[in-house]
């Protein structure tokens, strides 16, 4: 199965191999002294935000939180670890790749139903869903794979809403698909995070989903084992996890820890 495309901050490749060879042509490690990173997708604005507001230089590459951990897992070079999901950053502690006593929470965040720019709201309902999605798609990250989609999927399934999706569902890669796919109007109704919905043209919140529908939406963050770069990774993380990079987070929808996210 070939893995959905990453979004590196300073090069873009579309399939990891590339990536994999230009970080060896470069010597990440050696001859370029900024860590790698691997994040979740829905991390991208406000992270990349983050680091341009604090002058931090990094080489980011994004994905579902599932496909990325997998990635360092077979051996891809990375420095730190971001993940939107605990259930993957505690697989590679269980791989060896990341200590345990370095795991700590990043941020927090909430779920949302979007829909395109200039449609209603959608009332949290059975009938409500089916009506607004008759012949249209529900678009939302792949619950099998990406944390979005199985934190949306147990969300809708408590609400007892998940019978009047299913049937229109579109699983994409990330949220990043799912907000393109929702702005471009392939999907009337799409699931995110709430982060994902902040100032982004094309689309609008359509419903908040209650927070506990679902369990609380931790990002974890941590230094890779293997990573070539830990003083960067060090300074980096701390940077992350401090009031400026916290601020940062949270101008983009993020919510920090004890103010509704724990």
């Amino acid at each position: 199965m070939t893995p959905p495309p990453v979004f590196p901050r300073r090069m873009r490749f579309a399939q990891l191999g590339a990536t994999l060879s230009m970080l060896g042509l470069l010597g990440v490690g050696s001859a370029v002294a900024e860590p790698v990173v691997f994040a979740a997708a829905s991390t991208r604005a406000a992270l990349e935000a983050a680091l341009d507001a604090g002058g931090q230089v990094a080489v980011v590459s994004y994905g579902a939180s599932g496909t990325i951990a997998r990635q360092i897992a077979q051996g891809a070079p990375a420095d730190v670890f971001v993940s939107a999901n605990p259930k993957w950053m505690q697989y590679l502690v269980e791989e060896g790749l990341v200590q345990a006593e370095a795991v700590q929470v990043l941020i927090s965040n909430r779920l949302a139903l979007i829909a395109p720019s200039g449609t209603p709201s959608v009332e949290l309902s059975p009938d409500a869903l089916a009506d607004r999605l008759s012949g249209e798609f529900f678009a939302v990250a792949d619950p099998d794979v990406a944390p979005v989609g199985q934190y949306g999927r147990e969300a809708l399934v408590t609400l007892d809403l998940w019978p009047s999706v299913a049937p229109s569902l579109l699983p994409t890669r990330n949220t990043i698909a799912t907000v393109a796919a929702v702005a471009s109007g392939e999907a009337a109704l799409g699931l995110v995070y709430r982060s994902d919905a902040t100032g982004v043209d094309g689309i609008s919140v359509a419903a908040e989903i209650p927070a506990e529908s679902h369990p609380p939406i931790h990002y974890l963050i941590a230094p890779l084992s293997q990573g070539d770069d830990p003083q960067g990774a060090a300074a980096l993380i701390g940077y992350l996890t401090g009031p400026e990079g916290e601020a940062g987070f949270e101008s983009f929808g993020f919510e920090a820890i004890g103010e509704g996210g724990s």
